[in-house]
């Protein structure tokens, strides 16, 4: 249960659980100072009740052992004034990362007059000081929590002001028009226009669509975040759309001897259980396009294949000949062709598909699957012809799939589910107030409307809250954050 007390001081360690190299106290509140006076020492002899300006202090902080002066060194980052995160006197102090040591710097703190602070409550005053908006505190968690760069750039991007700026941006300029709306109705009875018919309608036609421009990218980038898409990828003639076809267990794809085939991409869905996965079938690679068809083609290809979480290439075992079309020999260069595939992102899952398998020796297969590991990538031989190999690949793109829904950062998540209810009623207000400033139905009804709006616009961004709201965003911290 989030407390919103503020009026005393909180301790908690801030590093991760585990040993490491340093390790992070943390402590906020009116009574700082008097804390670590009580339990910390300058090196250079001075005092903590005199320190007005923000600096790094080294020395030693004791700690509660059966021995009397036991100290740890370590440290000492203040910020004695309303300058820091959570907007009250604050310090970290930084010294070696072994847990037992940190308890019992934990526990000497506290017995200075500190309270242990509870899960996100540092982020928590942050928020009720101003420091942040809701969700900037909810950026936060997400920052914590991110297994990969996409989901660290996402929240980055939202800590940074990426929701709430346009958001404030647009309530502030619904205010500026209540404003002048009841500026108006209160001298109705002078012959004084604080705004006319036209600017009126105009302001709120923009709010409105401002509005309705941000819900809809606030849900795209929700169903973008939780999709999963596997994109196959290869030369011309690499069995791409073979294996597409038998991954969906329908001939959706077009397939042809003769290569260059696949133009457009070509897209369905695998389901199972909960998991949905996007599959998309891509022109081949090629290096140059001869026709304007085929460097669109090639265009939408890059694009598809920068985009997906899960990446297969595709690579045929066997080769038409030059001489005959129609005669089929092993890839002369299949271990370049393979080792030339190492993984390039750490946000894709890249697997690599050896296609038509049936037509070669089990030596070729030994020299493909040495050239993979080598390369770091996971192979699966697959034959179009036969189906061997497809249930394993369907399985495997399900487990990557599993893994990758699992690992997403809930913070982000957590302020789409928060504030969609409450984009969606703000922009309807918004909107039934520019209908009524349409119709000329009076500027009693239009300022009651944005009201609403501003209303709703407040719990989104926080500066109308509930402790139920409180509850559901901090309760995901962990103390110390």
């Amino acid at each position: 249960m989030v407390t919103l007390d503020t009026d005393d001081t909180i301790a908690a360690i801030a590093s991760p659980p585990g040993a490491s190299h340093r390790g992070i106290l943390r402590v906020s509140g009116p009574a700082m100072i008097e804390c670590l006076s009580r339990s910390f020492t300058p090196d250079d002899g001075r005092s903590l009740t005199k320190q007005n300006s923000v600096d790094a202090i080294p020395g030693s902080l004791s700690i509660a052992t059966e021995s009397e002066g036991v100290t740890l060194p370590g440290d000492l980052l203040i910020w004695p004034t309303n300058r820091s995160y959570t907007r009250q006197p604050s310090a970290e102090f930084h010294t070696l990362g072994s847990p037992p040591l940190l308890q019992l710097a934990l526990a000497k703190l506290i017995d200075a007059g500190a309270r242990l602070a509870q899960p996100g409550e540092f982020t928590l005053r942050a928020f009720l000081s101003g420091r942040l908006d809701l969700t900037q505190a909810e950026a936060v968690l997400a920052v914590i929590d991110a297994k990969q760069h996409s989901d660290l750039r996402l929240s980055l991007q939202q800590l940074a002001g990426g929701l709430a700026d346009p958001l404030t941006k647009i309530r502030n300029d619904l205010i500026s028009i209540l404003a002048e709306l009841e500026a108006g109705l209160d001298f109705a009875e002078e012959d004084i226009e604080f705004i006319s018919s036209e600017v009126l309608l105009s302001r709120l036609t923009s709010a409105s669509q401002r509005l309705e421009e941000i819900s809809n990218q606030i849900q795209q980038r929700h169903v973008e975040d939780q999709s999963i898409t596997a994109v196959l990828t290869g030369l011309p003639n690499a069995g791409k759309s073979s294996l597409f076809n038998q991954l969906l267990n329908d001939p959706r794809a077009i397939v042809s001897d003769v290569a260059g085939t696949t133009t457009d991409y070509v897209t369905g869905k695998l389901a199972q259980d909960n998991l949905t996965i996007e599959l998309i079938d891509t022109a081949g690679v090629e290096e140059t396009a001869p026709t304007e068809i085929d460097a669109v083609a090639q265009k939408l290809r890059g694009e598809r294949t920068d985009r997906a979480q899960i990446r297969i290439h595709c690579i045929a075992t066997h080769q038409q000949t030059a001489s005959d079309m129609g005669t089929q020999t092993c890839h002369s260069n299949l271990d370049q062709k393979i080792e030339s595939l190492s993984p390039t992102s750490p946000d894709q899952d890249d697997l690599l598909v050896l296609t038509q398998t049936d037509r070669v020796s089990q030596d070729e297969l030994a020299r493909a699957i040495a050239a993979a590991e080598k390369a770091d990538l996971a192979v699966i031989m697959t034959s179009s012809e036969t189906g061997a190999g497809v249930d394993s690949l369907r399985q495997t793109l399900f487990e990557r799939a599993a893994r990758r829904q699992s690992a997403n950062s809930p913070g982000v998540t957590s302020t789409v589910l928060r504030t969609s209810k409450s984009l969606a009623a703000a922009s309807q207000s918004v909107e039934l107030a520019r209908q009524a400033a349409a119709q000329n139905v009076g500027e009693e009804l239009i300022a009651a409307e944005i009201r609403q709006s501003l209303d709703h616009l407040g719990r989104v961004v926080g500066t109308i809250y509930t402790d139920d709201i409180l509850d559901i965003v901090f309760g995901q911290f962990c103390i110390g954050k």
